[in-house]
Formats: C-alpha cells, structure tokens, sequence
C-alpha cells in the first residue's frame, strides 16, 4: 500500500497539482493542513481521481470544517494524523507521541513545522513531510511517500523538489 503525505501548501497549487499528477498509484493521501483551499480545488478540478484523501485542518485554514485529527488503520498499522498546533510541535514532538500512544497508533503524521522528519521516538514512528510551499530545512518544497507492507513493515521517505 503506498500513501501520499502532504502538508502545509499555502496557495502553492502548482506544486500540490504536480505532486497530485506525478504520484497517481497511491492507494490514498493525507492531507495535514494549511492548504484546504487548494485540495477542494484539487478535487473539484480532477473529479476522476478517486484518492482517499485523509484531511485535517490546519493553523491557517481559518474556516475550515475539517477535524483537528483523526486515525486510519493500513495493513494493521494505525496511523494518527495532525496538523501538529494543539500538540506544540514547533517545540518538540513529545504531546504528539503521547497523543498517539493513547490512540494505540504506531505513525504519527503532522506537519506545523516546514521542517521533514522521520524519526521513532517513545515508540512512536513520527513522520512530517515538510512543506509543499517550502521547507525550512531545505529551503525546497517537500512531500512524503509512505509504503506500508502486508506485513505491516512502514517506509517512509521525503521528496523535495
């Protein structure tokens, strides 16, 4: 099973639609927030492309009516999805591990940050995909790709462009 991750867009939709149009064997996306308006414009635009698209709202989608967070399971792994804001990720990622265990999640998905990280901490496989306006790290807009085995062996990996 293989899962688009996206977050933080900002009014980018050129970089969202090619990422979107690069990317069309995916099983299903998450979207993490700040974007919302673009990924209505996504889907009205390309009303034949069936994804799942797992949605939150982020800090700067302002009259969004999407959730804050939510849990998919994949191949007997579950996944816990944020924006990142109500768990101050800009200053560690221990509320959002904390968040997760009590969900029984493995993944834990969120954006906030700009910065991409993959990384396992209290358990807890944490991934943020960076930003499709721009990373702060590396100063290009990034997304994450995350395959999920039968077995329920998790890749993940962060595309910059």
């Amino acid at each position: 099973m293989k899962l688009l991750v996206l977050s933080d867009i900002h009014g980018n939709y050129d970089t969202l639609e090619r990422v979107m149009l690069q990317n069309p064997s995916v099983d299903a996306v998450f979207f993490l927030g700040d974007g919302e308006k673009e990924m209505e414009r996504w889907r009205l635009e390309h009303p034949t492309a069936h994804k799942r698209i797992y949605s939150v709202r982020g800090n700067c989608d302002w009259d969004s009516q999407q959730p804050t967070e939510g849990l998919a399971p994949f191949c007997g792994i579950l996944f816990f999805y944020t924006h990142g804001q109500n768990y101050g990720v800009k200053m560690g990622t221990a509320l959002l591990e904390e968040a997760a265990q009590r969900a029984g999640a493995q993944v834990a998905l969120f954006g906030h940050t700009h910065d991409p990280l993959d990384d396992v901490r209290g358990g807890v496989h944490l991934f943020n995909p960076g930003s499709l306006s721009f990373s702060l790290r590396t100063g290009r807009a990034c997304y994450g790709l995350i395959e999920v085995t039968a077995d329920g062996f998790v890749n993940c990996s962060h595309i910059c462009l």
